[in-house]
């Protein structure tokens, strides 16, 4: 696919009018979307658990939406944006949203995830697209203020009106994004390269700051200091970069010792054919098999991960920094 980047004159948002819009799930994400959606001048609705049942549902109401549960949200609209998390998509979708679409509506997915790998399949007389802004959604929130925007991509699955793109794109343009930029993609591409990104970059990342951290105090270095090294550095080093661009920080930006740093040690620390075996596994399908069976059996992995970091001597280290220091 040729890559197509849309900006704010490229788009209309003549499909969104006279429409109502229901953001499903009010979480960051769907805060973030819903606000900026409706000082776009676009009508918002909101879709929850009942009010009962759900903090988000009050949440919703007091940021002054209209808020109902999932199956009315989704009789009223004629857009549905899905915010909720992937794992907990599949159910709902069966017993609220399947039921209560009509021919000609639009859903709208925040990541391809169950598409993809079938877990939800919409109806053929729906539109099936996704609109994912590159960031999380304090910052969306926060970009829209300023008059900015993120950065993100669109894709359409299926297009039942004939005007699917057109919509995923006026979806985007009152979120912001088109301000920043929007690339059109493929569901596939969307979903395997965010799994992929988070595997390798987040984690990766992550991974690198707690073994730099982890051999410093190892080797005697005062916790506070290997800290800094290990996370403060490094985010100033993002902004920089984001700034200026790799190479311009490398060459022109950095001391000639870290430029020698960079460039004869660093390819040491990665593992390249690890990384090419994550993609692999990523498009085989086996990235997501693990998750949505991690989920299914309530995410006792993750929950022994959690309660391992938690009382690990980094993040201790972090708490105290974090007060002595401040952010």
């Amino acid at each position: 696919m040729q890559e197509k980047i849309y900006r704010d004159a490229d788009v209309d948002m003549k499909p969104l009018e006279g429409k109502t819009v229901a953001v499903i799930g009010y979480g960051i994400q769907g805060k973030a979307q819903a606000a900026n959606a409706r000082d776009s001048g676009v009508k918002v609705i909101v879709g929850t658990r009942p009010e009962g049942e759900s903090p988000s549902h009050r949440q919703a109401l007091a940021d002054g939406f209209e808020a109902f549960s999932i199956g009315e949200a989704t009789k009223r609209a004629d857009v549905l944006l899905i915010e909720l998390a992937d794992p907990a998509q599949p159910p709902i979708w069966k017993a609220d949203i399947a039921p209560n679409l009509a021919a000609g509506k639009t859903v709208c997915f925040c990541h391809g995830f169950n598409v993809l790998y079938g877990a939800i399949t919409p109806p053929q007389d729906v539109n099936t697209v996704l609109f994912v802004p590159n960031a999380p959604g304090h910052f969306v929130r926060q970009k829209y203020l300023a008059g900015e925007g993120i950065y993100g991509c669109v894709a359409v699955d299926h297009d039942a009106t004939g005007n699917a793109l057109a919509i995923a794109l006026a979806v985007a343009k009152a979120v912001g994004s088109t301000r920043a930029g929007v690339v059109e993609m493929s569901f596939q591409h969307e979903t395997e390269g965010d799994n992929f990104e988070e595997q390798i970059l987040y984690g990766g990342a992550i991974h690198l700051m707690k073994m730099c951290f982890q051999t410093m105090v190892d080797n005697g270095y005062p916790p506070s200091f290997a800290y800094a090294k290990a996370i403060r550095s490094l985010r100033s080093v993002i902004d920089v970069m984001d700034e200026v661009g790799i190479e311009e920080y490398i060459s022109r930006r950095c001391s000639r010792t870290a430029e020698f740093a960079i460039r004869t040690r660093g390819p040491r620390v990665i593992d390249e054919e690890a990384i090419r075996e994550i993609f692999r596994e990523t498009e085989r399908g086996e990235f997501a098999r693990d998750w949505m069976q991690e989920w299914a059996l309530g995410m006792p992995t993750l929950h022994r991960m959690r309660r391992t970091a938690a009382e690990s001597a980094m993040e201790k280290t972090g708490h105290e920094w974090r007060r002595e220091f401040g952010k």
